[in-house]
């Protein structure tokens, strides 16, 4: 390291400590376990507010199955008249 570059480290160096401290105190960096625990937390909140594919399959196949019963019922009831 020559003398040039090293004043110019000890010019920036306060920016880079306060760029430090603000990542260190608003957690930016986090550690591989609390990333996990941080996703699976996602995880959880997603499977809570989101319906899978297969849930919604479902859905469909049970409103389908109920407006054919409606369907038949109303031509049983026209059908009668």
């Amino acid at each position: 390291m020559n003398k040039d570059s090293l004043s110019e480290f000890l010019k920036y160096s306060p920016i880079i400590v306060v760029i430090l401290a603000f990542c260190f105190s608003y957690k930016i960096f986090v550690t591989p376990s609390e990333l996990e625990v941080r996703l699976k937390a996602q995880d959880l909140h997603i499977a809570e507010v989101y319906a899978t594919k297969q849930q919604v399959e479902s859905q469909e196949k049970q409103l389908d199955n109920i407006l054919v019963k409606i369907d038949k019922i109303y031509d049983y009831i026209i059908g009668r008249k």
